[in-house]
């Protein structure tokens, strides 16, 4: 086990994990809950990869939550998922070490972006409030200068594809491929793929698979009153 999600509402468990399956192990993710938390097993294996932790909005039980499962897991990174934006509880997590916090109501590739942020060493807090942020947003005139090649480079580039993979999906060579990664990197004021994708993902710059606009969906969108995942 390499990740750990803790969420209270168990239909919203459902719909992060199935985020979190789209750039982590399937069979590394345990999902339960806060209640569950403390029944755990002390021979479980520890330390985790990854503790994502889905706040409640009450700023005393979620940073109790977020001290209680921290102290437990021993985790590398910890990413935190806010219903309701609370500076004190965002001030913790910035002390704490916390890599992420970002809101329930991000998109699930926001949400995946963001995860695959973290996992590279990056951050993600609410601009201005939070952490200093090395990475500032490119100015809308530089990215309405894209080129279509650009454009559809980047959107391989969010789904993780490799320099390669890419390069033989659209037919050109990696050294070209690398060469619009590096403008795209500029543009965007991004050290990296990972932060590439986090920064295009919020800017709403790339598409879902098939849909020619941003997703802008709500994560519990995804999931109907059955508790099955819509469209899957």
């Amino acid at each position: 086990m390499t990740t750990v999600l803790i969420e209270d509402y168990a239909l919203l468990r459902v719909a992060i994990q199935h985020v979190l399956e789209r750039v982590r192990n399937a069979d590394d993710i345990l999902a339960i809950s806060p209640a569950h938390l403390l029944n755990m097993s002390s021979s479980i294996n520890r330390p985790v990869e990854l503790l994502v932790v889905g706040c409640s909005g009450m700023a005393e039980q979620d940073i109790g939550l977020i001290s209680q499962s921290m102290a437990f897991f021993m985790p590398r990174l910890v990413l935190v998922l806010y219903s309701v934006l609370d500076p004190s509880v965002m001030g913790v997590c910035a002390r704490t070490g916390v890599a992420g916090y970002l809101p329930k109501a991000s998109s699930p590739d926001a949400l995946a972006a963001a995860v695959s942020l973290v996992m590279a060493g990056g951050e993600c807090y609410p601009q201005p409030a939070g952490r200093p942020q090395n990475v500032s947003h490119a100015p809308a005139q530089e990215l309405r200068e894209l080129t279509q090649r650009q454009e559809e480079i980047l959107q391989l580039l969010v789904q993780g594809k490799t320099m390669r993979e890419i390069g033989q999906q659209v037919g050109i060579s990696v050294a070209t491929v690398k060469s619009h990664a590096r403008t795209l990197y500029w543009k965007l004021n991004a050290r990296n793929q990972a932060e590439a994708a986090y920064i295009a993902v919020q800017m709403g710059l790339v598409r879902s698979a098939g849909t020619p606009a941003p997703v802008k969906a709500d994560l519990k969108a995804e999931v109907r009153a059955d508790g099955r995942l819509d469209g899957k």
